[in-house]
């Protein structure tokens, strides 16, 4: 691997212990990947190796039609999602799907995840999360579904599965992982007290975010 590769095999492992830490993966669940820079390939976590024992050495490098290119493992299960991302989305620079408890939750219920709480509602641009596809994941017909569900949005969730969030970097699809498992944690708390229907960030503040946002650059659709 070159200098950057190794870079980025490290940040990605780094990650996924963080992810764990947080509670969005248990064991070997969920895949990280992120854009090689001027290759047309991506580097993402390996099938079945619990994050407690990965290493960077550990992943595959996957050209952006699917094909391996590099790797002792098989690739995620779900690396064609993460292919059809980066081949439809130029902005996007890294891939995460998590299995968070929360979003899985609601999702079982037919619940959606609210514009709750601020940090949501600014990290998502107010779009929230798309609803993918009920369809068996690991296929190119998941993939392509799950996409076209998600269209301008940073996330889509599989029902009775998890989310996927992308970003232009791994930190920010981290930092969408992580304010949606909140978001839903806290509209689940509240329904879960059945005193009444928990209020919403108001449209106006909502609007204000979303400006706040795009001058920022957190805003624009992928």
């Amino acid at each position: 691997m070159t200098v950057p590769e190794i870079q980025i095999s490290r940040q990605i492992v780094a990650v996924t212990k963080r992810a764990e830490a947080l509670g969005l993966v248990q064991n070997a669940q969920g895949n990280f990947s992120v854009r090689i820079p001027d290759k047309n390939c991506f580097m993402i976590t390996p099938h079945g190796i619990p994050y407690a024992d990965i290493a960077p050495e550990d992943l595959v490098t996957v050209e952006l039609d699917g094909h391996i290119m590099h790797g002792e493992h098989d690739s995620s299960l779900e690396a064609d999602v993460h292919a059809l991302a980066y081949r439809r989305y130029k902005a996007v620079g890294a891939c995460i799907h998590v299995e968070p408890i929360f979003i899985n939750t609601l999702y079982a219920l037919n619940r959606t995840v609210p514009n709750i709480l601020g940090n949501f509602v600014y990290l998502f641009g107010k779009r929230g999360l798309a609803s993918g596809p009920s369809l068996r994941s690991g296929t190119s017909n998941f993939a392509s579904a799950s996409l076209d569900a998600m269209g301008d949005r940073f996330g889509v969730v599989w029902k009775n599965h998890g989310v996927l969030c992308v970003g232009d970097i791994l930190e920010v699809a981290l930092d969408l992982c992580v304010a949606a498992e909140q978001a839903a944690r806290v509209y689940y708390l509240a329904l879960a007290l059945q005193i009444g229907e928990p209020d919403m960030v108001p449209g106006e503040v909502q609007n204000e975010m979303v400006e706040l946002a795009r001058a920022s650059g957190r805003s624009e659709a992928v």
